[in-house]
């Protein structure tokens, strides 16, 4: 007769407590991992220098173009042609701009033609227009063109000329940032005709307070024929620029109410509070607190003052 082995069983809280100390021991283990990459980033922070920057501040204003202009009349009554195109065209003196029922109409003098109006041809003056508030100055004034072998009455306005040379004046109302009240002063104010343009100077012939704003008038250095499409116009002024050092967004962090940068001295990291602005592409100029060349930890928020290990 052969007796069978039967094995003892064990007892199911054995197995809950074995299975409960793994469980710990892991926690254990990940815990210290943590702790020794955190003491290790802690040690070894990612840093950066600080390099010179330079922030340009740019203006927009709205406003209205200014120029003198003389309307053009049909002088008889039939289809009218603009062989030269609607415009705005360069045209020269005795250039034939528009010809009604076969009779040709001359530029009297050389300049600007265009075929189109926008209504203010006969009221659109300096002593009309200076006294607008900044919103009527920059409303949106555009250019209808005429139709090109359309019927035209006798005397029926078919065009315009602006005389060239001449000069092409601004009126507008700015604020007064950066260093425009310096330019003010000065009767020379710094404009580019776009933002990737070069800054040219424009004579401020007059100005005025208007609450916060000062209302001006200038003489635009430049009269593109393009500018005749909308009497308003939005005038780019270059308000001066602010150098400082220039370090990533990351490294700048509030503390206590203070914005600050958490900088390297020796084998230690110490918290400096800072000024300045931020620009584009996540950088920030610091203007005050730290200088170009400086080394400051990269992320400041998983940084801390104490001794650090560089190498």
């Amino acid at each position: 007769m052969v007796r069978r082995y039967t094995p003892e069983e064990k007892k199911r809280g054995f197995r809950v407590t074995y299975w409960l100390g793994v469980v710990v021991i892991i926690i254990i283990w990940v815990w210290a991992f943590k702790l020794y990459f955190d003491r290790y980033e802690y040690l070894h922070p990612e840093i950066t220098w600080a390099t010179p920057g330079i922030d340009r501040q740019i203006v927009k204003v709205r406003g209205a173009l200014l120029w003198k202009e003389n309307v053009i009349q049909s002088p008889a009554a039939g289809n009218c042609l603009y062989p030269l195109g609607k415009g705005p065209v360069r045209v020269a003196r005795g250039a034939v701009v528009a010809r009604v029922g076969g009779r040709d109409v001359k530029a009297y003098q050389q300049g600007y033609f265009v075929a189109g109006g926008d209504g203010e041809e006969s009221r659109w003056r300096y002593s009309s227009i200076w006294p607008l508030e900044a919103a009527q100055l920059g409303a949106e004034r555009k250019l209808q063109f005429f139709s090109d072998n359309g019927a035209v009455t006798r005397g029926q306005m078919i065009g315009k000329l602006i005389e060239q040379p001449q000069e092409l004046r601004f009126i507008g109302y700015a604020p007064m940032r950066g260093d425009i009240e310096e330019q003010m002063k000065k009767k020379r104010l710094r404009v580019k005709i776009d933002m990737e343009d070069t800054v040219s100077v424009a004579r401020v012939r007059v100005t005025q307070k208007a609450g916060g704003l000062t209302k001006f008038a200038l003489s635009m250095p430049w009269f593109p024929p393009e500018l005749l499409l909308s009497r308003s116009y939005e005038l780019i002024i270059d308000a001066g620029q602010t150098e400082g050092a220039l370090v990533p967004q990351s490294a700048i962090v509030e503390k206590e109410g203070k914005s600050g940068i958490y900088m390297i001295r020796g084998a230690r990291v110490v918290f400096v509070p800072v000024s300045g602005r931020k620009l584009a592409n996540d950088k920030f100029l610091v203007t005050s607190g730290i200088s170009v060349g400086d080394a400051v930890v990269e992320d400041a928020s998983a940084a801390r003052e104490g001794r650090i290990q560089l190498w």
